[in-house]
């Protein structure tokens, strides 16, 4: 069964970590833009959580006219980030804010729980970040 990152924004100390963490893991840089998870914050508001949750049936999947996104044998939705035109047409279908184009490369971002190994958890002192299998929500 798929899983998902779940975001507990209440213990979310806005650190980045696990932003930084997911940009280095799929591209090879410390860049922002290039993270699967982004935080959008108000201050003194909480942060906005935007992350992927991994839908039973994704409305970005069938979006994409050159079939740059796939469905992982864990069940996860990846972009191929080479075959990626930056069209936004995933972008556009998604209801949850789950996938955005990076600003430079125009390319479609968006969490692809790292092959199930979810590296973002891992550097997340505060305890923020958690997974859970689709469909327990």
């Amino acid at each position: 069964m798929a899983k998902r990152l779940i975001v507990d924004l209440e213990k979310c100390t806005e650190c980045r970590a696990c932003e930084l963490k997911c940009s280095f893991v799929h591209f090879g840089v410390f860049n922002l833009n290039k993270s699967g998870v982004r935080f959008v914050s108000d201050w003194p508001e909480l942060p906005r959580a935007h992350v992927c949750i991994q839908c039973e049936d994704p409305a970005c999947l069938p979006a994409c006219p050159v079939e740059a996104l796939v469905r992982t044998g864990d069940g996860a939705v990846k972009v191929l980030y080479e075959e990626c035109t930056g069209c936004g047409s995933c972008v556009e279908a998604c209801p949850y804010d789950g996938i955005w184009l990076d600003p430079l490369s125009e390319v479609a971002v968006k969490c692809d729980t790292c092959g199930g190994r979810f590296e973002c958890v891992a550097v997340c002192f505060a305890g923020a970040l958690s997974v859970e299998e689709v469909g327990n929500a």
